[in-house]
């Protein structure tokens, strides 16, 4: 067969492949392998210009070693560059003895002796360059090197067309991936899971497809950029491991990230560990994350350990030489930055990698912000449930102090002559009943009398509880140990104890501080407590009070009185009414106690908590400051 007729055949059959698929690799591929087969040539490559970053990438070779992949050059750079720089054709027989040679050890340049390069041409810039070696030593004819050049202008048209549908089918790829994240991040509030599911589809070779994501966000209290969350291998034999059960998924690969992650394995990996202990200052020139979020702009650092803003540290820290970062954007504010390499597989971050990652980092600033709201939102309802609850304290107040007032004026005044003559009548009536002892009539009427007395005494606690709630009055307050005012107050109950066989339980913290305390008014709550405590409890029951020193809410250093008993609790009914006023569901009382103990410990400035739990018991805490400021006295 002829050269010419080699050469007919050659285009003919380029021309059918062409013309057959608009898959880019696939017709890269079969292209190849004719030139390589027909030209009767050691290896054959082809070079596509990336318009994303001007480099020429090998995309398809034949008898190249597999790292050859691996090659980016420059327009200029090397026989190759050079030919795309100038557009013209270049046939070397010692192409290792050009000037213009540029050796890369991946392609393993030394087996070849021999090299023809002809530019892909389009209008402006060339599309890419085709070339052919020979291990032999080989003198290219100008038949050669016009076919090749020839099949370099018939295959313009199909590539450049195989080039855009391969570009249309990544963007309606990534517009897919992107509908599905934006849906699967909008069904959730929960920021942790919305967060994963963005790193998982960063991660995923469907997606994203880098090795790691490490996702930090600003501690406005530290000015610091934080590690929260990393989603990444462990080592080389994880990656491995998670690539390969990824080859196996059927159907959709973002379904089952999104369906199938386990959160709890990825929070408990090495790799989030290591992410979660990371943490950067938010100063200007100092490290790129922070540059990060105050130029709020990404940065693809290909050579770490040249760049300025990249310390040794930091690369120490992440093992790798490349890697690139993009800000997390939310209304005009930086929440955070996403850190994503290749650790692994080594690959490099192209441009259009970093353009899909930054539409990524739309979803996870959209998570980030939705949590952000909903979580103001939980907290501004707290807090309007909170005032709430203080205007209905506020009116039940101002109504109890008006009846109060017009209580103590339409009763104080008769209960006073009724106390006093009741009384005086007592005194009479006991006077006669021991001179005329035989006197049924005389013993009756001094009954009678006794039960006046007791229930005007009854009436006039009751008007002082009233008074004392609507208005408790300016605080005697003196330096005092709560340690010796519990004592004194069980004191009283010695009996109580005895009598229903109570163990008590005192543990009482040694050298507390001295409080500024109302002592009666506080003696007044502690009655109260163990009273109720007292009525609560069945034969051989426990009280047990016990005081120690603490942070309280991590702000203030308090004293704290905590009072347990085992009489099984309160029904959740009645516990949801226990400090409103005159709720009782005692036969006697007026349902003050608990409400006149809450006002008197917040006029001291403290609080009071009280847990239930039904079938063990009531505890009730008593926090106590340790200096008091005039705010606290209240008239």
């Amino acid at each position: 067969m002829t050269e010419s007729s080699i050469s007919l055949e050659i285009l003919q059959e380029v021309t059918r492949i062409a013309n057959s698929t608009l898959d880019l690799d696939e017709t890269l591929q079969n292209i190849i392998q004719v030139i390589k087969n027909k030209m009767h040539m050691d290896a054959c490559a082809i070079y596509l210009i990336d318009e994303s970053d001007g480099l020429l990438h090998l995309k398809a070779s034949m008898g190249l070693p597999d790292d050859a992949k691996r090659i980016n050059l420059k327009i200029g750079q090397g026989v190759t560059g050079w030919v795309a720089q100038q557009g013209t054709s270049l046939a070397l027989s010692e192409a290792m003895q050009d000037p213009r040679f540029v050796y890369f050890p991946e392609i393993e340049e030394e087996k070849f002796h021999s090299l023809l390069s002809v530019p892909i041409l389009a209008d402006c810039p060339p599309l890419g360059v085709i070339n052919v070696h020979s291990v032999e030593k080989r003198m290219f004819q100008l038949e050669e090197i016009t076919v090749l050049e020839t099949i370099a202008g018939q295959v313009t048209g199909c590539l450049r067309n195989a080039i855009q549908f391969h570009q249309n089918q990544m963007m309606l790829k990534e517009t897919r991936i992107l509908y599905d994240i934006s849906l699967a991040v909008q069904s959730t509030l929960k920021l942790e899971h919305g967060l994963w599911v963005i790193l998982s589809a960063i991660t995923m070779g469907e997606a994203g497809g880098f090795n790691r994501a490490m996702l930090f966000t600003i501690n406005d209290k530290t000015q610091c950029l934080q590690g929260i969350m990393g989603m990444g291998p462990d080592s080389q034999e994880d990656a491995v491991r998670i690539w390969t059960e990824l080859d196996k998924k059927r159907g959709s690969l973002l379904d089952w990230v999104i369906k199938e992650t386990q959160s709890d394995l990825i929070r408990n990996s090495k790799f989030n560990s290591f992410v979660c202990g990371l943490s950067y200052p938010l100063n200007p020139n100092d490290n790129v994350l922070s540059e990060t979020v105050l130029q709020k702009k990404p940065f693809n650092i290909t050579h770490a350990k040249e760049h300025p803003l990249v310390s040794q540290e930091f690369i120490d820290a992440l093992g790798v030489d490349t890697f690139a970062t993009v800000p997390l954007i939310a209304h005009e504010e930086v929440l955070g930055v996403i850190l994503v390499d290749n650790r692994y597989d080594q690959k490099r971050i192209t441009e259009e990698n970093l353009r899909f990652l930054t539409r990524f980092t739309v979803y996870a600033s959209w998570v980030i912000e939705n949590s952000r709201l909903f979580s103001k939102l939980l907290d501004t309802n707290r807090e309007l449930l909170s005032m709430k609850e203080q205007l209905v304290q506020a009116e039940r107040l101002s109504a109890l102090g008006e009846m109060a007032a017009e209580v103590a004026h339409e009763i104080k005044n008769p209960l006073v002559s009724i106390g006093g003559f009741a009384r005086r009548l007592k005194d009479k009536m006991n006077t006669l009943s021991k001179k005329r002892e035989d006197s049924d009539e005389l013993k009756s009427a001094a009954n009678y009398s006794e039960i006046i007395s007791n229930e005007v005494e009854r009436l006039e606690r009751l008007l002082k509880n009233t008074l004392i709630y609507s208005k408790s009055g300016a605080l005697e307050t003196e330096e005092c140990q709560i340690n010796k005012l519990i004592e004194e107050s069980l004191y009283m109950f010695k009996s109580g104890f005895f009598e229903k066989n109570i163990n008590l339980v005192t543990q009482f913290e040694e050298d507390l501080p001295l409080l500024n305390l109302d002592q009666q008014k506080i003696k007044q709550v502690l009655i109260n407590l163990v009273y109720n405590s007292l009525e609560s409890l069945s034969m051989g029951g426990m009280l047990k009070i016990q005081t120690y020193l603490e942070d309280y809410a991590q702000k203030q250093k308090m004293v704290t009185v905590r009072v347990e008993d085992t009489g099984g609790g309160v029904p959740q009914d009645i516990f949801e009414n226990i400090f409103n006023p005159f709720f009782t569901t005692k036969h006697s009382g007026t349902g003050l106690g608990l409400s006149i103990c809450r006002k008197i410990i917040e006029n001291h400035g403290g609080s009071i908590r009280v847990e239930n739990q039904i079938g063990k018991g009531v505890t009730v805490y008593l926090h106590l400051p340790l200096q008091m400021g005039l705010d606290y006295y209240k008239n």
